[in-house]
């Protein structure tokens, strides 16, 4: 009988074991299935604000994921997103969907938001977890060594950085399209020269690069990098705007240290977040990865800016920081574009001398089914991106609600050079249309594109026209930048000058957009920093 007992005790133990993994087979399935593939997401705000952090990470995007990834290792974060997850999510996780997000914005919910520049230019920025990768064309390349030097950055640690991401998000194309083996041989034709084959490295001439989207079409955003945390250290919640930074009243003489965040959640209800006191200073801040609007808006909205417009809006003064916002950049592109329907990644890009601009061709979505179907309708588009521009412009606050977006001003083309740039650039468009590889492509000559458009000028030699190209066609690349700059608004650490435990390391601190496309360094940034803070950032 014992040995009866025995058994059916084992049984009986085996059978609740079995339940108990059922269950949370289940929970985890359905974490999934609702976009939560990490236990430590979660949109309970109550929840979230009810301890202390080491760190408060602000703007779960391409730098913020990878950045509180990191300090996880070590230390106890808080990852806040104002937007939702991009899992599940087709108009994102697919490659031909790409563009969607981008056309269905609203003021406070939708994936991506609209802003439009003084200068009415149409752009948008990033409203979920994974930020810009979870909504751009997917092209990974990195900055140039050149870049890196000048920047000041460790070159191994960046070396090492850029591995960390790319061990999980860079796919080399299994082949190249059609269309990506026509731009190559056409913008070798046009001169784009030497030929450097696939190569993740920022280099003068026509090159492969690789792509956030996986052989099977599938999109890798910034937030899978938080596949390395420490799951016990991070808690990432979503749907949290931060409203402002909050700070200790300093002692006579102090600086002002800040000691945590206000923000509210999807309801507007208000809540507040506080670093951990007991932790040493090094190792107690609120680090802003909002991006080159987000940051400088919220050091305006928390008193930090110039003290003449914050009075405009009477925000208590923390610190007089003139130079917040000031010097924004978006690189302008001129194109060309017409309707078809094929889809296809950016596989190519054309690097001219001295990397002074850059030639690329990208499908966006325009109507259809979000995986692909020979009836969707897709815009085909090869622009010209200008790499350095020397115009610069400025962002100020619109309204004191944090949903709301600045005012910004690009100053597209002020600066004349920057015109005759583009001009050079519009030039290499046309050698490229007309190459013998497009012609084979197309089977018809430049100006049998159906364009939807503005069609290039026939006679190039006319500067007038061409110039003229570049003001009708002006648009974003999306690479928008500057606004909290090293050096005038943080130093080499990227800590906030005249203020305590308060860092911002995001595109808002570039002078310059890194490489042909920012994605990969600034991913690469988030993890960098990490490292050196985790490290002590000894100099």
């Amino acid at each position: 009988m014992t040995m009866i007992r025995v058994v059916l005790n084992i049984r009986a133990w085996l059978l609740l074991l079995l339940i108990m993994l059922m269950m949370l087979s289940s929970l985890s399935s359905s974490q999934a299935a609702t976009g939560f593939p990490f236990a430590f997401m979660t949109i309970d705000a109550e929840k979230a604000a009810a301890r202390k952090y080491d760190y408060i990470v602000v703007g779960g995007g391409t730098a913020g994921c990878p950045l509180a990834a990191t300090l996880s290792t070590k230390y106890s974060v808080l990852l806040l997103e104002r937007g939702g997850s991009p899992y599940g999510v087709p108009e994102i996780e697919n490659a031909d969907a790409f563009g969607k997000p981008l056309d269905e914005t609203d003021n406070y919910t939708s994936i991506a938001q609209t802003f439009i520049s003084e200068e009415g230019v149409s752009n948008v920025r990033a409203r979920v977890l994974g930020g810009g990768t979870a909504i751009n064309a997917g092209f990974y390349s990195r900055a140039g060594s050149e870049y890196v030097r000048n920047v000041g950055w460790d070159e191994g640690l960046v070396e090492e950085s850029y591995e960390w991401v790319e061990k999980q998000n860079a796919f080399k194309p299994y082949q190249l399209s059609p269309w990506s083996l026509a731009i190559r041989d056409g913008l070798l034709e046009a001169g784009v020269l030497p030929y450097n084959g696939y190569t993740l490295d920022h280099v003068d001439g026509t090159k492969i690069s690789a792509s956030t989207f996986d052989s099977k079409g599938k999109r890798h955003t910034a937030a899978d990098l938080l596949r390395s945390a420490n799951p016990d250290n991070i808690v990432v919640l979503l749907n949290a705007t931060v409203s402002r930074i909050l700070f200790n009243s300093p002692a006579q003489e102090a600086k002002p240290r800040a000691s945590g965040v206000e923000f509210m959640d999807r309801h507007g209800r208000s809540y507040q977040a506080f670093l951990n006191e007991t932790s040493s200073s090094s190792s107690s801040e609120v680090i802003l990865t909002a991006g080159a609007l987000g940051s400088p808006q919220l050091l305006l909205l928390s008193g930090i800016g110039p003290s003449e417009h914050l009075k405009e809006f009477n925000i208590p003064l923390v610190l007089d920081a003139p130079m917040v916002g000031q010097r924004v950049q978006d690189n302008p592109r001129a194109s060309v574009n017409w309707l078809s329907h094929q889809f296809y990644n950016i596989q190519v890009v054309g690097i001219l001398i001295a990397s002074q601009n850059y030639i690329e061709s990208l499908s966006t979505y325009v109507n259809g089914t979000l995986s692909f179907n020979k009836n969707n309708v897709y815009r085909e588009v090869i622009f010209e991106k200008l790499a350095f521009p020397l115009s610069r412009g400025h962002l100020r606050l619109r309204t004191t609600d944090p949903r709301d977006n600045p005012s910004v001003r690009y100053n597209y083309y002020s600066n004349p050079l920057d015109l005759h740039r583009c001009m050079h650039g519009v030039r290499v468009i046309d050698k490229l249309l007309n190459s013998p590889s497009l012609h084979r492509f197309n089977a018809n000559s430049t100006h049998d594109f159906n364009f939807t458009g503005q069609p290039l000028p026939k006679n190039m030699s006319d500067d007038a026209a061409v110039a003229q190209i570049c003001r009708d066609t002006l648009n974003t690349v999306w690479h928008f930048h500057g606004g909290c700059e090293v050096g005038y608004v943080v130093n080499q650490k990227y800590q906030v000058n005249g203020v305590e435990g308060l860092r911002i390391v995001d595109a808002s601190t570039f002078t310059n957009g890194p490489g042909t496309n920012p994605q990969a360094t600034t991913m690469m940034l988030g993890r960098y920093v990490g490292m050196k803070m985790l490290q002590g950032w000894m100099e």
